[in-house]
């Protein structure tokens, strides 16, 4: 089951990198309902900001509700932020916003925590005006003690020499690649380059990819 799971996950993934996003939205939506909770976290933000799929604020909380109960820590912070800041459709509501966010915060997430920190600093004249969530449908979750193991897309490619050659130009000292081999319907065959490490190295790479406007695909083992 778990290689299934995996199959819909990644085949989303490869179809979002070529911009087929309801081809993604169909992969991870099989997923979601194969019991992948980082799919329905996905399909969140698919729907909160209308790729593939019809924008749908009410629609995007239940899926980061799904991925939240299924103990991806950073659903509830993506849960919040929604709320805070609301989406189509849904107004915000500030009260289960701030409890999202610190339970998020509660489990050791950064983001979380930073974004309280931000939102208590503000002068008590100026409403809070939530950040948006991060638009990478898969933001690293931040270890809150040990380096916990994670896998982390580059991105797809045509080839296997391209995306060896990615790798090597990318020289992440700290990770490990994998690449691997997957068809995406319509489009043949493509390899996926995985980067496989310590959630704090691939916390800083997506820390640097979002300062380049670039997209950061992550997930625990």
């Amino acid at each position: 089951m778990q290689t299934i799971r995996d199959h819909y996950f990644y085949g989303g993934l490869a179809a979002f990198h070529e911009d087929m996003h309801a081809e993604a939205a169909r992969q991870w939506q099989r997923a979601a309902e194969l019991g992948d909770h980082e799919a329905a976290r996905n399909l969140g933000h698919l729907y909160r900001q209308g790729l593939g799929v019809e924008a749908d604020g009410h629609i995007a909380a239940a899926w980061y509700q799904v991925a939240a109960d299924g103990g991806v820590i950073s659903a509830d912070y993506n849960l919040g932020m929604l709320y805070l800041r609301g989406g189509p459709g849904l107004p915000p509501d500030k009260e289960q916003g701030m409890a999202r966010l610190g339970k998020a915060a509660a489990a050791g997430y950064i983001p979380a925590k930073v974004e309280l920190e931000r939102l208590a600093a503000l002068p008590p004249s100026e409403p809070p005006v939530a950040a948006p969530p991060a638009s990478a449908p898969a933001a690293v979750e931040a270890a809150a003690s040990a380096p916990v193991p994670a896998r982390m897309q580059i991105g797809s490619y045509r080839t296997r020499a391209a995306a060896e050659q990615d790798w090597k130009r990318l020289r992440l000292k700290t990770l490990k690649p994998e690449i691997i081999a997957n068809t995406v319907e319509g489009q043949g065959r493509w390899y996926r380059l995985v980067a496989v490490g310590p959630a704090e190295a691939i916390d800083a790479f997506c820390g640097s990819a979002a300062a380049k406007g670039m997209s950061c695909w992550s997930r625990k083992r």
